[in-house]
C-alpha cells in the first residue's frame, strides 16, 4: 500500500509514561484545595523507520499506562499516516459511547501526527491544513495560592497578593516578545555571541545576561 506516493510506515510499538510535574503551592478554588502536582502521561509511538512521536494525556498512573499497553495489539503494524482507520480501531464511535478511549485516542492521534510532521519535513500545522497565524497570544491561570508546606513560600492570599504574582509571571513569560522586538541587528549580535562562545560556560553565562537583558525590557515595559 502506498501513502501519497510516500512508502508505508508501521507502527511498532507504544510506550505510556506517567509524570508528575510538583507545583510551588498549592493551588486554592472553588472545589477546595489542589493535591499539589499534576499528574500527565507521556506517550510514545515508534515506527519501522526508528521515528518515534509524542502525545500526552491528562491524568496517569499504572490503570493509565495498563489501558495503552493493551492498545498495543491494535496499533503494531498500523500505518500512522492512516488516522481516521485508526480512530475507528481504538474508539469507535458506537462503542466509545460506553469507555473512556477518546483522550487515549487524542494522546496517540497526536504522536502520530508529530511522526508525520518528522517524515515529511513540515510543521504539524500544515499537515492540518494550514497555520492561520504566526503568533498565538498566551493566557495563564491566576489562583490563590496557600504556602509551600516545606519553605513557606509561594502563598498568595491577598488581593495585593494575586496582582504581583500576575506581575511577576508576565515578566517571567515576556522574554520572548522582547526580544521579537528588538531590531534585527540586534536581534543578530545576541544569537551570534551566543553561537560564538568557545567554552560551553562561556555560552551559558552569555544566555543568561541575553535572558535578564529581556526580562529587564520586558519588565519595564509590563511595570
Amino acid at each position: 500500500m502506498v501513502t501519497h506516493g510516500l512508502s508505508r510506515m508501521k507502527i511498532t510499538d507504544l510506550r505510556a509514561t506517567t509524570v508528575t510535574v510538583p507545583l510551588e503551592a498549592p493551588l486554592r478554588h472553588a472545589n477546595g484545595c489542589h493535591w499539589g502536582r499534576f499528574v500527565r502521561t507521556i506517550v510514545e509511538v515508534e515506527t519501522d523507520e526508528g521515528l518515534i512521536g509524542l502525545g500526552e494525556m491528562g491524568g496517569g498512573g499504572e490503570s493509565a499506562e495498563a489501558a495503552f499497553n493493551a492498545l498495543k495489539s491494535y496499533l503494531v503494524g498500523h500505518d500512522p499516516a492512516r488516522l481516521e482507520e485508526l480512530r475507528f480501531l481504538i474508539a469507535n464511535p458506537t462503542a466509545s459511547l460506553y469507555n473512556n478511549r477518546t483522550q487515549m485516542l487524542a494522546a496517540i492521534e497526536f504522536a502520530c501526527l508529530d511522526i508525520l510532521g518528522q517524515k515529511w519535513g513540515v510543521p504539524v500545522s500544515e499537515i492540518l491544513g494550514g497555520r492561520l497565524r504566526e503568533r498565538v497570544p498566551f493566557a495563564s491561570y491566576l489562583f490563590f495560592r496557600y504556602p509551600n508546606s516545606r519553605d513557606g513560600k509561594g502563598e498568595v492570599r491577598t488581593v495585593e497578593q494575586l496582582v504581583e504574582s500576575a506581575r511577576a509571571l508576565k515578566k517571567q513569560a515576556g522574554a520572548h516578545t522582547a526580544f521579537k522586538e528588538l531590531s534585527y541587528t540586534h536581534q543578530r549580535e545576541h544569537v551570534e555571541a551566543i553561537q560564538g562562545a568557545k567554552k560551553p560556560e562561556t555560552r551559558q553565562r552569555r544566555i543568561e545576561k541575553a535572558l535578564a537583558m529581556l526580562k529587564s525590557r520586558a519588565a519595564t515595559r509590563t511595570g
